[in-house]
């Protein structure tokens, strides 16, 4: 009888023991839990921002290839053309035109500078502005074009290579 008196209250202490472990069990494993999912939304909003981050330097890789592409194809026919266009007005090219476009950012408007020298010594200027899309035709470039000689107006036209 005295080992049931004895056995009683150990198991009244060993209910409430493991009851209030249980309570600590739970609170653990819920705190872990709301912390795993912190973590995984965590986790999912920096894959995403790298995703978005990602798509927009691909965007502005694809769009500084562009105008590179644009710019290279009006330095170019700027470049042929122009040399055949102060030919044209007796002013002989020594060498090639070196030629600079530049984009306005939407590539709507390009920005054309060359320069050279003509077999004589005369230092040659090209200027002009198209927006025409380069490459539309791979012999002239529309727009308005200006050629110098040591500063003296050489030709105006509205079609360079036309």
């Amino acid at each position: 009888m005295r080992s049931k008196l004895f056995a009683l209250p150990l198991s009244v202490i060993l209910v409430f023991g493991i009851a209030s472990c249980s309570d600590d069990t739970e609170d653990s494993a819920r705190d872990t839990l709301e912390s795993a999912r912190d973590d995984a939304e965590e986790a999912a909003s920096d894959v995403s921002e790298a995703a978005g981050d990602a798509a927009d330097d691909a965007e502005a890789a694809m769009d500084d290839a562009a105008d590179d592409a644009v710019e290279a194809a009006a330095r170019n026919l700027a470049s042929a053309q122009g040399e055949d266009e102060f030919s044209s007005n007796g002013v002989d090219v020594d060498g090639d035109l070196e030629c600079e476009a530049t984009s306005n950012g939407d590539r709507s408007a390009l920005e054309v500078t060359c320069t050279g020298t003509s077999t004589d010594g005369q230092e040659l200027s090209l200027e002009g502005t198209t927006s025409e899309l380069p490459g539309a035709s791979l012999t002239e470039l529309e727009g308005t074009f200006t050629g110098t000689a040591d500063g003296t107006e050489v030709f105006t036209v509205e079609t360079l290579g036309g």
